[in-house]
This record gives structure tokens, sequence and C-alpha cells, in this order.
């Protein structure tokens, strides 16, 4: 499997550690539900967009190029892993857990390569990047 890949599933893992975290304590102090999910939402995002430019992705791009980017490709993602979420669950009759997990999988894929090849770009990544592309 590409390393570039499981790094950005490691990133994933951690990004969905933040928005849990943010989103349990946001919760427990007394925030609404959606104030909470969006603020949460929002850390795992951060999270996700510097871990992925300087760890999976090692870009020196402009950032002013990039964020605009990744906020558009995640804002797709997370419209698109809603509505297959929806369309898993409620159209297909398939249960919640298998179809959160199945919209995931798909989201991830959509996100990994609009961010390597969109977001982030070949021309930001490192020499030592470069050497692990197929």
């Amino acid at each position: 499997m590409n390393g570039r890949l499981l790094k950005f599933g490691a990133v994933g893992l951690l990004n969905t550690g933040a928005d849990l975290l943010v989103f349990t304590m946001l919760t427990a102090a007394g925030s609404n539900v959606v104030t909470a999910q969006i603020i949460a939402y929002a850390c795992g995002m951060l999270n996700s967009y510097l871990l992925n430019r300087s760890w999976t992705f090692r870009s020196n791009a402009s950032r002013s190029r990039e964020m605009p980017r990744f906020i558009l490709l995640n804002l797709v993602v997370l419209a698109c892993v809603t509505w297959l979420l929806e369309l898993l669950h409620s159209g297909a009759g398939m249960s919640l857990l298998t179809s959160k997990l199945a919209a995931t999988g798909a989201g991830m894929l959509v996100n990994y390569a609009g961010s390597r090849f969109w977001v982030f770009g070949t021309r930001g990544y490192s020499s030592e990047t470069r050497s692990d592309a197929p």
C-alpha cells in the first residue's frame, strides 16, 4: 500500500479523535449539538490540514492557494459522505454502522485523491516525497 495513503489514514484517525474529543467536551459543557458539531469538525479539519500539509504530502506550496482548496474539498466530501450515508441507510436499508463505514471509506478515498492531486498538488511535494510516487 502507498506510504502516503497510510499516513493519510493515520492523520484521519487523529482528526476523528480530535473531533470526538472537542465534541464531547463542548456538549458536556452544555453547548448545543449543532454548534458543538461545527466547532469539532472545524478542529478536525484544521488538524487534517496541518498534518497532511507537513507530514503526509510535505507540501511547500503557498498556503493561500492550498487553504481555500482544502476547505472546498472537505465541504464537498462532507456533502457526498452525508448523501451516501443517507442513501445506503434509508434508501438501501443497510444498517447505520455499515452505511457509516462504507460512506466514510468512500469519503476517505475521494479526500485522499483530491488532497494529493488538487489541494497539495505534485508541485508542492519535496524531493523526498516524490521518491515514493508511483
